[in-house]
């Protein structure tokens, strides 16, 4: 059993160093702070929560180049002449 961890941990560190590319970042010490911390947390590694936030933001700035009018989506948001209070969250997400 252990074997087959140690293999598959090998496997993991290997496909990492051939498909990834490595970067410093240098940040202020309370985003590094709280950045460790909401890692500790999701018991995961920071650079784990850089990539899955960096890649989320991709995919939406993907969507809005793909000529979707976000204009358009939130066509009928304003009512009885009022533009909706939150306007900002519907054009452009949270």
């Amino acid at each position: 059993m252990v074997t087959a961890y140690v293999q598959q941990a090998s496997i993991h560190i290997y496909a990492m160093m051939v498909c990834m590319k490595r970067t410093t970042v240098f940040l202020p010490d309370d985003l590094h702070e709280r950045l460790r911390e909401e890692a500790f947390r999701a018991r995961t590694s920071m650079a784990e929560l850089i990539r899955s936030r960096l890649a989320r933001t991709h995919r939406r700035s993907k969507r809005r180049r793909a000529g979707v009018d976000p204009l358009a989506e939130v066509e009928g948001i304003v009512h009885d002449g009022k533009l909706s209070h939150r306007i900002d969250e519907a054009l452009y997400g949270n």
